[in-house]
């Protein structure tokens, strides 16, 4: 069969606030003039942000619908006593309803009410002990809610913390060295009145706190439960990265205000507090599982030395049907461990401190004797300790010189760039450069300013803004040239990220003299096995896969690891990034169960080294989505997919090309399994995002258009394939140069299509125009050769020409012995159109051969059962019988 060509996508890489608690009054004679009504509405606008008024139930169920994360708090207004069977069913469907809270006139309408739902909290006749009520659901939650860090479920290693641990650590560790001056201050107020620019009570709230900050400590601020309070509290709660570094202001003075009293208080004294939260059913069978391995709190820990403090905490949580209440009991030794603490009896916003004890970020503890009190109520012993996972400890030390740098601004900008987080990354870039813009044209300035220039550059480059990033790399190596000599090891830099520029525009030859120049500078300044070749051998490996020379690709890559395994951490995610370049290797070549071996050894060591939302996860599940999608195995491919999406519907809010990416690669599974109108729907999707978010020549979108063109020609619609086919062939002739592999690629397709119409003239002279593109590029990528070679068999096959026809698939069938594994797919497909070519032509002996062949070569690829071994072997039967008839 002809083959024409659906492409998958790569990844290329936000996080906004997650609103944990709305709370919604529904009254159909809601009255916003009544004071009563604005005083009630005051007093829930100072303790969350999210608060919705509907006077409609329809409207309130369609908001409902729109909420996924939340935890909805309902007030109902008793006029809609009538309607309570509708509104039951609603507060039943809907599961992010918490609790539900009757407010009216008439106490005795309490059983009418309570007894239709375990939501519904009772009925209240004054708004104040509803109120009461909810923070005592709220302030609980937030405890609840707080990251922490267990150890690891797959392991038998106790002492093994999360690594976003690890992550979390270091950026408050950068945070704490940062000097911030007013803009950055102003700035941070000013993230607050956007964030709660609806919330007219806390925008006042934030003038009042800006105008009187320096009046009173952090500490106090803190305890106050301040519009600032609430954003630390939701940003340590789920290690928001963004929200943490807007914050950082208050961060570092809380921690030093800590840290201050911390110095004054005698040491020698042992003594013990405690903590009441919530935990999930989950979470706490997790966690007693690990008695005696490590807990980590990666916020400020409030705790009290009075236990009944805690429980009235305990308590609280155990509302929720969903928690488990916990009481912790904490043993603190600080001469042992140094993580600051304050009591806060002098320094609270609140006179009587419930004695407040206050730790500052990241304390780890040792789980002891765990034991339950009642029905859903523990008691677990912790003990304050300095101990730390040795694998994650020698990470940590790496990763931290890794993201070491001049400035503190400096090393928090590139590890948001370890994060995968590029546009904050570039925010905080061209910040450094607008603070320091004072004229200054000495050398070390401008070579630092280079610097910058070059990770702006690499920031959109990852985000695959190619042409803006390459401009940046040339405004960097402009100075770099002016200032250094020409074998400096930050020329090498720039000339390799100007190398990977080209490499993915598709001009392999211009790539790969930039990485040879940076290989030859790193030869020159380095030892043999210095980590500073890790990278310059990498890329060129990965310029000799884009061309093709998959050989030459391995032995770079190969090279590259060497020297990161005697130098870097067993679980150092650049170990993980060879792995994954092994796996495309033996993926291209059609060596699956390899491939997949390597993605997998990645996957291990990303899970143990990144945050469980690193955009990185997401890239290797969509590498082993591919794997499996070539193999065949869709279900399993989809599976992968939906894992990367998890990942992606987290951290893609302002970025939506990342889920644009994997919305393609999910419609290409379904075009495969002939599920063309949910392939059409996925790349419908992919296109309402990219066209929304790219010109309209960009080369992704075309991309799009050609995988659709596909899909509307198997789905024998020809008109709609070739209006789409058309669309890609323009863009990519006014963005790609002339040769670039993907005109090949489109070429190949519409010849594709005009060969499914019968038009095979039509055909052929699209199909030559595809090789003489490929022929000319700088390497010949000798894979998508052979599919052309075996397109052309195809069309001289069904033109009744079978000499020509075997010609071209004698030169398909030579280029793939030569480049793919012996158990490739496309070696067996070839096979069986020569065997169909031979059966055409009456030389049956040799058609048995070749179908004999093409099913040994499917069956070692997928198995027996595969639908391509089975429909093969029939085949090969049928010719045995006719082999038999004519004897």
């Amino acid at each position: 069969m002809t083959k024409n060509t659906s492409v998958n996508k790569s990844l290329i890489n936000s996080s906004s606030i997650i609103e944990y608690y709305i709370i919604i009054w529904l009254d159909p004679n809601i009255n916003h003039t009544n004071d009563n009504t604005k005083n009630s509405f005051e007093s829930i606008q100072h303790m969350i942000n999210s608060f919705q008024t509907f006077n409609n139930i329809d409207e309130c169920s369609n908001y409902l619908k729109t909420v996924k994360n939340e935890q909805i708090f309902l007030i109902i207004v008793d006029a809609f006593d009538q309607q309570h069977v509708h509104l039951n069913n609603l507060i039943e469907e809907t599961i992010q309803i918490n609790s539900v809270f009757i407010f009216c006139n008439d106490p005795l309408k309490e059983k009418f009410w309570t007894d239709e739902s375990k939501k519904i909290k009772g009925i209240f006749t004054e708004i104040e002990p509803i109120i009461n009520a909810i923070e005592q659901n709220l302030n609980p939650s937030e405890n609840n809610h707080s990251t922490t860090s267990i150890i690891s479920t797959v392991d038998t290693n106790f002492d093994e913390l999360d690594p976003s641990y690890m992550y979390s650590k270091i950026l408050i560790e950068i945070i704490l060295k940062i000097n911030y001056d007013d803009k950055a201050k102003k700035d941070s107020f000013d993230y607050c009145r956007n964030y709660y620019a609806d919330n007219n009570t806390i925008l006042k709230a934030i003038d009042e706190f800006q105008q009187d900050y320096q009046n009173h400590s952090s500490i106090w601020w803190y305890t106050k439960e301040s519009p600032i309070y609430l954003l630390i509290k939701d940003a340590l709660m789920i290690d928001n990265i963004d929200l943490i570094v807007k914050m950082g202001f208050f961060i570092r003075d809380l921690h030093q205000d800590i840290k201050q009293i911390y110095s004054q208080i005698d040491r020698t004294v042992k003594f013990r507090v405690y903590r009441g939260q919530g935990m999930l059913d989950a979470d706490f069978d997790k966690f007693i599982q690990h008695k005696g391995g490590l807990f980590s709190f990666h916020g400020f820990l409030s705790t009290s030395t009075n236990q009944e403090t805690a429980l009235a905490f305990v308590n609280a949580a155990k509302l929720d049907d969903k928690n488990i209440g916990v009481l912790f009991e904490m043993n603190i030794d600080p001469l042992i461990c140094s993580i600051p603490f304050a009591p806060l009896d002098n320094a609270s916003y609140y006179l009587e401190a419930e004695n407040e004890v206050l730790f500052s970020t990241h304390s780890v503890f040792r789980i002891g004797e765990i034991n339950q009190i009642e029905d859903r109520l523990w008691k677990v012993n912790l003990t304050l300790t300095c101990d730390m996972d040795e694998q994650l400890k020698c990470l940590t030390y790496d990763i931290r010189n890794e993201i070491e740098s001049v400035t503190p601004w400096h090393s928090l900008a590139t590890f948001l760039y370890k994060m995968g987080k590029y546009d904050e990354a570039v925010e905080i870039f061209t910040r450094i450069i607008e603070v320091n813009n004072d004229n200054d044209n000495s050398e070390k300035f401008m070579i630092r300013l280079s610097s910058t220039y070059n990770n702006i550059g690499l920031m959109h480059d990852l985000m695959g803004k190619y042409y803006i990033a390459l401009s940046w790399y040339e405004k960097a190596l402009e100075i770099q040239q002016k200032f250094l000599p020409s074998d400096h090891p930050s020329l090498a830099t720039v000339y390799d990220n100007i190398g990977m520029i080209y490499r993915s525009l598709g001009d392999y030859t211009t790539a790969l003299s930039y990485c040879e120049k940076t290989l030859e500078i790193r030869l020159k300044s380095s030892s043999l096995d210095h980590i500073s070749l890790i990278n310059a051998y990498s890329n060129i490996g990965m310029v000799y896969e884009s061309k093709g020379d998959y050989s030459n690709a391995l032995s770079y890559y190969k090279k590259a690891y060497e020297i990161q395994k005697s130098s870097l951490p067993l679980h150092h995610p650049s170990l993980a990034l060879s792995y994954n370049n092994f796996g495309g290797i033996y993926n291209l070549t059609g060596q699956y169960s390899n491939a997949l071996l390597y993605y997998t050894k990645t996957i291990e060591i990303q899970e143990k080294s990144l945050p469980c939302n690193h955009p990185s996860l997401a890239f290797t599940y969509n590498n082993i989505a591919h794997v499996y999608q070539l193999m065949g195995k869709y279900t399993i491919s989809l599976s992968y997919y939906e894992e990367a999406l998890k990942i992606q519907d987290k951290i893609s809010s302002r970025n939506q090309l990342l889920l644009a990416t994997t919305y393609n690669n999910i419609g290409l599974v379904h075009r495969f399994m002939g599920n063309y109108q949910i392939a059409l729907s996925y790349f419908e999707k992919t296109v309402l995002i990219e066209e929304s978010s790219l010109k309209s020549d960009h080369p992704s979108l075309a991309l799009t258009y050609n995988n659709l063109g596909t899909v509307y020609q198997s789905m024998k619609e020809y008109s709609s394939a070739l209006t789409y086919y058309e669309k890609t062939l323009n863009i990519w002739q006014k963005s790609l140069p002339s040769n670039h592999s993907s005109l090949a690629t489109i070429h190949n397709n519409m010849g594709s299509l005009y060969d499914s119409m019968g038009d095979y003239k039509q055909a052929l002279s699209y199909y030559e125009k595809s090789v003489e593109i490929q022929q000319a590029l700088s390497f010949i990528n000798h894979v998508d050769l052979a599919s052309t070679y075996n397109n052309m068999g195809e069309a001289y096959r069904s033109m009744g020409d079978y000499p020509n026809a075997l010609s071209y698939y004698q030169k398909a069938l030579e280029i793939e012995q030569k480049y793919l594994s012996g158990s490739h797919p496309s070696l067996a497909s070839t096979i069986s159109n020569m065997a169909v070519a031979f059966e055409a032509n009456n030389q049956y002996q040799e058609a048995y051969e070749h179908a004999e062949r093409a099913v040994d070569i499917f069956y070692q690829a997928f198995g027996p059962n595969d639908s391509q071994t089975v429909i093969n072997k029939k085949y090969r039967d049928q010719l045995r019988q006719k082999l038999l008839s004519l004897k």
